[in-house]
């Protein structure tokens, strides 16, 4: 595989992957979710050119093993990532690594917590601990230049519990020396992207220690960057899979294959690209939220039809996401619920999305490349200009 150029590597990546056989086993796993997971490994590869060169059945059984979990592969959100490796051999294969937003979330959707948050200490401050309650507070005041010693995590559980530790980077490197055997991998996350190691290190033990995390998902997660992992599902060999070619459907045709074909041509002949310069794809948040108000001003309401399709299509795009969904809807549209979302607007989500014909041979519609990586830069955005953007 690793002599090929990248795009050949990426295009029989994305042909494995797409196979009915890996689908099928994704969809043993995650039922009718199986198409999102899928489609973040290659998002990942996608953003990565030395995960082009890792072997396709390596990239999804690492997706395979983030979806057991239910976390995405896809970068911009860091729930979990796919890291190339050397083999003994001098090939590459990727394997998994859960990231510290990743376990967050696996955290918060048991329902048993308030709030998990992961906060850096700085030179200046000193971390107190209140001997009978054992609670910690921050005292002191922040050195100029600013510079970070440590991390304190905390969380709160609905029931009442709040627990905090505190690590300094010291003691977080020296966890991490004796439990993570990818510690000193070139490639590993302890040397690629320490503060994000940092974050899972204190977090993980914090959880552990004190709080709750589904039993199956405990059992699979590891502190280890590169653990052994049995799964009952086994994906085929390279040679094994059925190859099919994926023929997007036309944008313009979308709405007759879907028996839209009453609606008026102008209704969706109004571009989203005024000028190629500011409304290449994919575009930012702020210029797509700009786009679909100029399309939406001009459309027809849509009808039930298109209704139905656009909520099924943010629903699976954001599968149990259901935050990051009314992030993303109150971003773009003004309204966080999607039943307030007017039709005219709807119409332009529509017409935006331009759907494609699934690959797995199931008859339903998912969203393009473009629009979903754009709905989860809306998604972020939101955050950001809430001020609640986490530290990645």
């Amino acid at each position: 595989m690793t002599d090929l150029v990248p795009y050949q590597n990426y295009k029989e990546i994305v042909s494995y992957g797409r196979s009915p056989e890996v689908m099928e086993t994704f969809s043993r796993l995650v039922g009718r979710n199986a198409p999102h997971y899928v489609q973040s490994a290659i998002i990942a590869v996608q953003a990565n050119d030395r995960l082009m060169q890792c072997t396709p059945k390596s990239i999804f059984r690492s997706a395979l093993r983030a979806a057991t979990l239910r976390l995405s592969c896809d970068p911009a959100l860091g729930h979990a990532w796919l890291v190339p490796y050397k083999t003994k051999n001098g090939g590459l294969e990727a394997q998994f690594q859960a990231g510290w937003k990743g376990i967050q979330h696996m955290a918060l959707r048991t329902g048993k917590y308030r709030y998990i948050n992961v906060s850096p200490v700085y030179e200046g401050e000193e971390v107190v601990e209140d001997r009978i309650t054992g609670s910690l507070r921050i005292e002191g005041e922040i050195m100029s230049p600013k510079k970070e010693k440590g991390l304190i995590a905390s969380f709160a559980l609905l029931s009442g519990l709040q627990k905090s530790i505190y690590m300094t980077h010291e003691e977080l490197d020296a966890h991490g020396q004796r439990y993570s055997k990818g510690y000193n991998k070139a490639d590993g996350i302890w040397t690629t992207n320490k503060p994000a190691a940092y974050h899972k290190t204190i977090l993980l033990k914090l959880l552990r220690t004190y709080g709750y995390l589904d039993p199956s998902d405990a059992a699979i997660l590891s502190d280890d960057d590169d653990p052994e992992y049995v799964s009952d599902l086994e994906l085929p060999e390279e040679t094994e899979v059925t190859i099919i070619e994926h023929t997007p459907v036309p944008a313009e045709k979308v709405n007759k294959l879907l028996g839209f074909d009453d609606d008026e041509p102008e209704d969706v002949s109004v571009p989203l690209e005024p000028t190629k310069s500011k409304y290449a794809r994919p575009m930012s948040p702020e210029t797509l939220r700009e786009a679909l108000q100029t399309k939406a001003a001009k459309a027809k309401p849509a009808n039930e039809k298109q209704i139905n399709l656009v909520r099924v299509l943010l629903l699976e795009h954001f599968a149990d996401r259901d935050d990051e969904r009314h992030q993303a809807q109150e971003y773009l549209t003004g309204h966080k619920t999607f039943s307030d979302i007017e039709p005219e607007m709807i119409s332009a989500l529509l017409d935006w999305m331009k759907p494609e014909k699934n690959p797995d041979g199931s008859g339903a519609y998912i969203l393009n490349k473009d629009a979903k990586t754009e709905l989860t830069m809306a998604a972020r955005r939101f955050m950001v200009d809430l001020g609640q953007e986490p530290v990645f």
